[in-house]
């Protein structure tokens, strides 16, 4: 009898009746699209469609396969479909929340392949065997993932996985000592500052060094020092010696003063918030501006704050999503604040007319918004530029870009350029008096626009080019004599700022940023995996002075530098060196 029924058995699951081409082509497909997800050649949004969408259409399309087409007994089909269900929701209690992405991303495609392998060897096997097999299969791929928690991503959208129960970075530093500050000096005043806050003076990421040319071939900067640091993507302000920045301690939001002398820690200010999201992990993504003897900063949840640099002390606060009734947005608030003509400028965000806003600087008093789309996002930052003579305020939000008189707050002009795909990521860059290098959107390109006003006193745009052969993302460009220089999604290129012909493309430096030394033409490019590269500024080839590892793991900060002094910071640790 046991031999009768196997037979039966084998005849209803034998080869020549069991339809697998199917779930093959459905699993190729799942794994063409993750190859194009972690392909950093595509924009950020196709490949975080390709990443997300992949291993829900291939769940979609395997369900219905195994329980149409398969020609699999249905009592088989059943117990499968069931068994894929309840291991991934037995488990999901258990895991650390950070891995519940990954159950969908990689969980369900390797589950349909043990399936799949798991059936086509058990076709003769018995019923009670071939079930065993493929629950062993299916308890083979769920476990691994209570064993771990994810980090986040990188710029390539790969993960950064971590053992569950080991303690991150940032639970060490909120019981370390580096977590309580030392006195602050109340005699110390801002009287210089020599890097007021994103990308420096003119957000343009030109740093003033007067030294000579570097070459980091024969000697490499000298560490100064060396600290622990929150999680978060701020860069630092500098005045008068001390550095300024934000970062995550636990469930509060901090905006942290250092000494730029020994990184010592002088005062922090926190406000008890998290932001975080699975891509990009914990912490503020804007940074501190310090200007007229006062620190402005906006965190991660949307929290405007006026500041005195000397304690810490908080002046003004304005909550943007609660006063305004805008949306947290998806990747953080991350628009630095801008100050111009008295005024405060930061992008609420809201619906309606409070998409940019500006408040006075001293008393905190809204002083004029400009409308913005519903349900715009941008993660770019408001820039004082002079175009075409004029002085004014530029802004690019998910429908184009546009320039505001600073004090009446009256958009003066709005341009979408013809290959648009907000929202806005990047700075416009000028290439001239009356010309903008811009940012089309998160790994589209860039183009050139020329302004001219005309006899009636209106604004005249063209476009002189367009290109997507420099597709930045989140990692700003620089424009220098001529040269435009910056990330092609993970590749470095230089431009030609009149033309926007490439000139070359080298270096793979990740997702990283990049500060320009004029006066010695050359840069120093931070890479997403934490090495500091010294690049010629020069349009004729691609050459690097040195190149050493000054921090380990995933680096979206931007550097500074002032004198001869260089600071690098990651969600980790902060390092000074001496050039």
């Amino acid at each position: 009898m046991p031999d009768t029924e196997r037979d039966e058995s084998t005849r209803e699951m034998g080869s020549r009746r069991l339809r697998l081409w199917p779930a093959v082509v459905i699993l190729l497909l799942q794994i063409i699209a993750f190859g194009l997800s972690i392909s950093p050649g595509i924009s950020n949004g196709v490949r975080f469609g390709f990443m997300i969408l992949g291993p829900s259409a291939g769940v979609v399309l395997f369900s219905i396969w195994l329980l149409t087409a398969s020609r699999l007994q249905w009592k088989h089909r059943l117990i499968l479909a069931a068994a894929m269900i309840a291991f991934p929701l037995a488990i999901a209690p258990l895991l650390h929340p950070s891995i519940m992405l990954g159950l969908l991303l990689y969980g369900s495609p390797v589950s349909m392949l043990v399936s799949m392998v798991a059936l086509r060897m058990t076709m003769t096997a018995s019923e009670p065997r071939r079930m065993t097999t493929i629950a062993l299969g299916l308890v083979t791929v769920w476990s691994p993932f209570l064993l771990g928690r994810i980090e986040g991503f990188r710029g390539d959208y790969l993960p950064e996985f971590s053992w569950r129960w080991t303690s991150t970075k940032e639970e060490h530093l909120v019981h370390s000592r580096q977590a309580t500050p030392v006195e602050p000096s109340q005699a110390w005043k801002p009287v210089d500052v020599e890097w007021p806050g994103f990308r420096g003076c003119d957000r343009n990421g030109q740093a003033e060094w007067s030294g000579k040319q570097l070459d980091w071939t024969t000697s490499e900067p000298r560490e100064r020092w060396r600290i622990p640091i929150g999680p978060g993507w701020s860069s630092f302000a500098f005045a008068s010696g001390r550095l300024f920045t934000q970062e995550q301690r636990a469930e509060n939001e901090a905006v942290s003063c250092y000494d730029a002398e020994t990184g010592r820690l002088i005062w922090m200010q926190t406000n008890k918030a998290r932001f975080v999201e699975i891509v990009s992990g914990a912490g503020p993504r804007a940074t501190p501006t310090i200007a007229e003897g006062r620190l402005f900063t906006l965190g991660g949840t949307g929290v405007l704050q006026c500041l005195d640099p000397t304690n810490g002390e908080v002046l003004w606060k304005h909550d943007l999503p609660a006063e305004f009734n805008a949306p947290v947005l998806m990747w953080g608030c991350a628009s630095s604040p801008l100050l111009i003509a008295g005024r405060v400028v930061v992008f609420a965000g809201a619906k309606g007319d409070a998409g940019l806003v500006a408040f006075d600087a001293i008393t905190g008093e809204e002083a004029w918004r400009v409308a913005s789309p519903a349900g715009g996002m941008s993660y770019s930052s408001a820039q004082r530029i002079e175009l075409a003579g004029r002085q004014q305020v530029i802004f690019g939000d998910a429908k184009g870009l546009f320039g505001v008189d600073p004090l009446a707050g009256n958009v003066i002009w709005r341009f979408r350029p013809t290959e648009w795909n907000g929202p806005a990521m990047c700075q416009p860059q000028q290439a001239g008096p009356a010309s903008l290098i811009v940012p089309l959107g998160d790994g589209v390109g860039v183009a050139r626009l020329n302004f001219q006003i005309d006899e009636t006193d209106t604004w005249q745009i063209r476009e002189a080019w367009t290109t997507n052969r420099l597709k930045p993302s989140f990692n700003d460009f620089v424009v220098h004599s001529g040269q435009i220089f910056g990330f092609d999604q993970h590749i470095f290129v230089s431009l030609n700022a009149a033309t926007g012909e490439r000139n070359w493309k080298r270096g793979r430096y990740g997702f990283g940023q990049a500060i320009l030394l004029p006066a010695t033409d050359q840069m120093i490019v931070v890479t997403e995996q934490g090495d500091l590269v010294l690049v010629a500024a020069d349009p004729e080839r691609h050459l690097e002075f040195g190149r050493f590892t000054a921090l380990n793991g995933k680096t979206w900060n931007h550097p500074i530098l002032v004198e001869n002094r260089l600071f690098v910071r990651n969600g980790t640790v902060a390092v000074c060196y001496e050039l």
